[in-house]
């Protein structure tokens, strides 16, 4: 016989299975030891949980670009550098590269809404913000051109759904914009009036 719905039940089960599988490794009564309070500084520190996912993105884009351009290996720590000082609410750029060669670059973590293949409104709105920074430029950075840099939109990979939301994204982007984003392929070479979007894992 079916017993009936109980909300703590369910969500007491969840907490604890979760950090049964995902941090501790060993199963007990985790919720239950709890209180409002010590969930109250969990949900605040959950909250950094985007900064890190962009952070060990733009980590990983380091590499990529390092793989791609000798410039940015031989500079790696130099980069690397530059992305652990960098504040998660600067209004800059994810990532510049100057000198032998220029690269501007903004970091997306977005995955696409309820699992599905588009991106939601504000997510929409956000992509679409920095793709207009990277190719216009921001008024709070003024140590680079983005007329003479290679442009990057760094999209966390998650997967099929990644794809077919940014390709859904820039089938129907407008017009001023249409033309001037693509989906980044190696063998295609780069111009400095284009956005490319690059999926990082």
């Amino acid at each position: 016989m079916n017993q009936p719905y109980n909300r703590e039940v369910e969500l007491m089960g969840r907490f604890n299975q979760f950090v049964t599988d995902k941090i501790t490794g060993i199963r007990d009564d985790y919720y239950s030891r709890l209180s409002v309070e010590d969930f109250e500084d969990i949900k605040t520190t959950l909250k950094d949980i985007q900064n890190i996912i962009t952070y060990q993105t733009t980590v990983h884009f380091i590499d990529w670009v390092g793989e791609r351009f000798p410039y940015v290996k031989e500079k790696y720590k130099v980069y690397l550098e530059q992305v652990l000082r960098t504040k998660p609410s600067d209004n800059g750029y994810d990532l510049i590269v100057t000198g032998e060669v220029n690269i501007i670059a903004e970091i997306k973590c977005n995955k696409p809404i309820n699992n599905g293949f588009k991106f939601g409104s504000a997510q929409k709105n956000g992509i679409i913000k920095d793709i207009r920074g990277l190719l216009e430029g921001k008024s709070k950075v003024k140590s680079i051109d983005p007329r003479e840099s290679y442009k990057f939109l760094v999209i966390y990979d998650f997967g099929e759904h990644t794809l077919l939301a940014i390709q859904h994204l820039i089938k129907n982007i407008s017009d001023d914009l249409e033309e001037k984003v693509e989906i980044y392929e190696e063998s295609i070479p780069l111009a400095m009036d284009k956005v490319y979007v690059v999926f990082i894992k």
